[in-house]
């Protein structure tokens, strides 16, 4: 390396951070515009309340940043990306995506969404939480206000800062003196703000879906007759959203059982059963093409499916399990491109097929077994004419 060219100065400022205007005034603080000197991306900047450096300031600046590097792992199309923490006049900001589409209080204002409409939003959101739940992070603040919709795709927002600004729980309060969640959070995590569950989350989703549908939160008298009476659903959809609401032991244990009933319904697959239905021969077609998925890209096409079989479903009864498994919203069924423009049918497992094929294994490996794979061939003498 040439060292005229060599960086030896640690301390130099790579690129300019830029106040904008201003956005807006949320629980946690207040919000602007940034940019980067020399490059042409709009981020966000949300400078939080200082009050958690008020205290051990050096505790709390280092439990702060450590904290902050978890959510910069979150990398999720429906959570909105941290770039960067600082701080700034002793107040802690989070540099952020700038998004330009409205939060759920500003979206339903406009219109409210039919409960289908609701079920596509709320799978993004629930997608979204169930990735960070696996990485060891909770929201703990799921409200209609930490919820983007972006041509409308979810976004959420804010995720993990009720962690960071209060991990011990000893401060409910924030700016403008509201309660963690108000109206949405889960009543456990207003009894033991210290409270870390999942189940937590799965309540907040569950009652910003109900206000999406109904205008109200799920508190006061005879809230579920809101539900019944404002909105035309069927039961199976009811007992998925009232499911969310529950008490504790008797919600969602976590956010993959809940995505998983969400999209049976838009699949419409009766939540948690219909499986059950799927013939021996669904589950030798289901395991082949979950077994060849694995460690690939994730698809298979149809011919290859067929050609993995070795004759132990017959064209036909492959063309009803592949329709069956894709009404029961198992697998995806697509036209893939290959480089040179030629397009193939072709499936892969969803994320509610594997969590099946979790919960079936045996019986998946022991229908398996009836497939026979050809005999290698046989070639006997070899003949002095042929070189190979």
């Amino acid at each position: 390396m040439n060292r005229a060219n060599k960086i030896t100065d640690k301390n130099i400022h790579l690129g300019t951070l830029r106040l904008g205007k201003f956005i807006g005034q949320g629980g946690f603080g207040s919000v602007h515009e940034a940019s980067l000197e020399g490059i042409d991306f709009k981020f966000a900047i949300k400078f939080l309340d200082p009050s958690p450096f008020n205290a051990d300031s050096a505790v709390a600046r280092r439990r702060f940043f450590q904290e902050a590097e978890l959510l910069f792992k979150l990398r999720h199309p429906h959570i909105v990306a941290i770039y960067g923490v600082g701080e700034h006049e002793g107040r802690p900001y989070i540099l952020m995506e700038r998004l330009r589409g409205k939060n759920l209080n500003e979206a339903r204002s406009i219109s409210a969404p039919n409960p289908d409409q609701a079920l596509a939003f709320l799978e993004g959101a629930a997608s979204g939480l169930e990735y960070a739940h696996k990485a060891g992070v909770l929201h703990r603040d799921i409200k209609p206000s930490n919820l983007m919709a972006l041509r409308s795709e979810a976004r959420i927002l804010d995720f993990g800062i009720a962690t960071i600004l209060d991990p011990d729980g000893s401060r409910m309060t924030r700016t403008g003196g509201s309660c963690v969640g108000d109206a949405f959070s889960a009543p456990e995590l207003v009894e033991n703000p210290k409270l870390k569950d999942p189940r937590c989350d799965v309540y907040s989703l569950g009652a910003c879906w109900f206000w999406l549908l109904t205008g109200q939160a799920p508190k006061g008298l005879q809230w579920e007759e809101a539900l019944r009476s404002r909105v035309q659903i069927t039961p199976d959809y009811e007992r998925v959203l009232l499911t969310c609401l529950e008490q504790p032991s008797r919600r969602y244990p976590g956010m993959q059982e809940l995505l998983a009933d969400i999209r049976a319904l838009r699949n419409g697959v009766r939540p948690g059963a219909g499986q059950e239905l799927l013939t021996n021969d669904d589950a030798i077609v289901f395991g082949v093409l979950v077994g060849s998925c694995l460690g690939t890209q994730g698809s298979l096409s149809s011919y290859y499916l067929e050609q993995n079989l070795h004759g132990a479903v017959t064209r036909f009864s492959l063309a009803m399990s592949t329709r069956r498994l894709s009404r029961q919203g198992l697998i995806e069924q697509f036209m893939e491109s290959d480089d040179f423009g030629n397009e193939s049918a072709s499936l892969r497992v969803t994320e509610v097929g594997m969590t099946w094929a979790e919960k079936n294994r045996e019986r998946i490996e022991a229908e398996l077994k009836r497939i026979k794979p050809p005999p290698s061939p046989s070639y006997g003498k070899k003949d002095d004419d042929i070189p190979f």
